[in-house]
């Protein structure tokens, strides 16, 4: 009996992301970007799998087209079986985030809500609704990296790692917040790390280089366009553009970034994820604390959204799920981090659907965003306190219970 009840929390992880995948309607994003490659690799065209152009990395259509191919189905009906092992997988990280809590002797309904707001907030329902399940994915694999690097667990964070940068490229400012974690090896994991990715990556590199690094050309630029996520969006200029569907001309109105954010807006996220993790290292001395881990990969993660151009809700998930990983190893009564985030999470996501008024939208969103990277830097670089013991310098630091 007692083997029975420890599969219950994953039988229910699973049964909710049935359900909420079985919800997922066709998205036009995902039929333009992933379905070709799902697809090709689900019916064994493994050449015309290679040479697609997909945004995503390939670990996220490795996910996919087994089930879509277990499915037998295509097109629109092929969607839903493709976001349900998206949101599996990061559904069994959030039970990970939970177990974490347990051992640490959290409430069980504290650890309950780290699980079930791990998977059910607003963010997933955004990311399928605009038929990114493999955001979801790669936010999940990135806090996982972390946990387990947290916990000390080299080998284990440097398989996350190397999957989250296969999922999706973004997941780089992971990278440095799982390593400073550590409290060794941290070369070796980085190397293992890559190599993980690179297995996934080097077939497309090989087989249709021309695609693969188009593909990876058009990730690192952003174009003209600009949305209220963004704080680029204050310089923005209205523009009318025709396009032309199904033989119709339509005239919309779009607002374009200024021109410097293409050029720069991707290479200053990549210095900052570089940067910010380095003073932190040097300020909080490593390895860095759960906490400071947790919190740094917030920052990166906010940085990254407030940055961007082409900023949506559904970027936010990373954020929202660094702070449930946060909980995860700080919090014994209730979850406030995650609780408070999702809440903030879902007010915004109703006025993102309902918007009027897009200056105040992005004046709300920058406020926001302001407050709490304020919050975040000030618990990063917060003074130390002398507690009148003798430490050993940091870097010279070996744990005796340093696990691989």
């Amino acid at each position: 009996m007692l083997r029975l009840r420890k599969w219950v929390p994953y039988v229910l992880i699973g049964l909710l992301a049935a359900r909420l995948a079985a919800f997922a309607d066709s998205s036009a994003d995902w039929k333009v970007d992933a379905q070709p490659a799902v697809e090709a690799l689900a019916h064994g065209r493994v050449g015309d799998f290679l040479s697609a152009e997909a945004l995503m990395g390939p670990f996220a259509t490795l996910v996919q087209a087994p089930f879509v191919a277990i499915s037998g189905t295509s097109g629109e009906a092929a969607y839903p079986w493709a976001v349900f092992p998206c949101l599996l997988l990061a559904g069994l990280v959030g039970l990970y985030l939970s177990r974490i809590a347990a051992r640490r002797e959290a409430g069980r309904f504290a650890q309950v809500l780290i699980a079930a707001v791990f998977l059910l907030n607003p963010l997933t329902f955004e990311a399928i609704r605009n038929g990114h399940p493999e955001e979801i994915l790669t936010a999940a694999l990135a806090v996982g990296a972390v946990a387990a690097a947290a916990e000390h667990r080299s080998r284990r964070a440097a398989v996350l790692l190397g999957l989250a940068v296969a999922s999706k490229q973004w997941a780089v400012v992971a990278v440095l917040p799982a390593l400073l974690a550590l409290p060794e090896a941290r070369l070796r994991t980085a190397i293992l790390a890559a190599a993980v990715a690179a297995v996934l990556f080097l077939p497309a590199v090989i087989a249709a280089p021309g695609s693969f690094f188009g593909v990876q050309s058009q990730v690192a630029g952003t174009g003209r366009v600009v949305t209220p996520w963004s704080a680029w969006y204050p310089a923005a200029t209205s523009e009318s553009e025709t396009y032309v569907v199904d033989g119709t001309k339509l005239v919309a109105e779009v607002e374009n970034a200024p021109p410097l954010a293409d050029p720069l807006s991707h290479p200053l996220i990549v210095l900052l994820a570089l940067a910010v993790p380095l003073a932190v290292g040097l300020r909080r001395g490593l390895p860095l604390a759960a906490s400071d881990a947790f919190a740094l990969l917030a920052l990166l993660a906010l940085l990254r959204c407030v940055l961007d151009p082409v900023d949506n809700l559904y970027y936010q998930a990373p954020l929202l799920l660094a702070l449930i990983g946060w909980d995860a190893f700080t919090a014994r009564g209730l979850p406030l981090r995650s609780l408070l985030g999702a809440g903030v999470a879902l007010l915004f996501w109703r006025a993102w659907h309902d918007l009027s008024d897009p200056t105040a939208f992005n004046l709300a969103y920058l406020s926001l965003a302001l407050g709490l990277g304020s919050a975040l830097v000030s618990s990063l670089f917060r003074p130390f306190r002398w507690t009148g013991v003798p430490v050993t310098p940091v870097f010279a630091q070996r744990s005796p219970n340093f696990r691989d």
